[in-house]
C-alpha cells in the first residue's frame, strides 16, 4: 500500500501504535483485533477516549465472524482482507471524516499496528 499517495506507518502492537500517534499526525488507523500487548480493541478504546486522538478513523480487521460490539470503531473488515475492499474502506472512512481520499489527492498517513 505504500506509495506516492500513501505513507504507511507500522507498529508491532497497540503500544507502538500509540507512540506513533503521539509523535506524528495520521489520517486513519488500520488495526488487527488480536495483537500482543495492547490489542486492537483497547487501542481503539484508548484513542476514542483521548480528545487529541478521538477524531482519527479506526478500521479494525479480525478473523472473527462477528465484529466486536463493545468497541467504538469506525469500520470493520473480516480476514482475509481483499486489497480493493481495504482501499475502499479507507477512502470511505477518510471521506466521512473530511480527510483527503487515498487514490485521488494528497498523501495519506496510515498507522497499522
Amino acid at each position: 500500500m505504500q506509495g506516492v499517495d500513501c505513507n504507511v506507518l507500522c507498529a508491532f502492537d497497540g503500544n507502538g501504535a500509540l507512540s506513533i500517534l503521539i509523535a506524528q499526525a495520521v489520517d486513519i488507523v488500520v488495526s488487527d483485533w488480536v495483537m500482543p500487548g495492547l490489542g486492537g480493541a483497547l487501542l481503539c478504546q484508548t484513542m476514542k477516549n483521548d480528545a487529541i486522538l478521538a477524531h482519527i478513523p479506526f478500521l479494525i480487521i479480525s478473523g472473527h465472524p462477528n465484529p466486536p460490539a463493545f468497541v467504538s470503531y469506525d469500520g470493520y473488515l473480516r480476514k482475509p482482507v481483499d486489497m480493493e475492499m481495504l482501499i475502499s474502506s479507507i477512502n470511505r472512512l477518510c471521506a466521512a471524516k473530511k480527510r483527503p481520499l487515498f487514490i485521488e489527492s494528497a498523501p495519506l498517513s496510515i498507522a497499522i499496528p
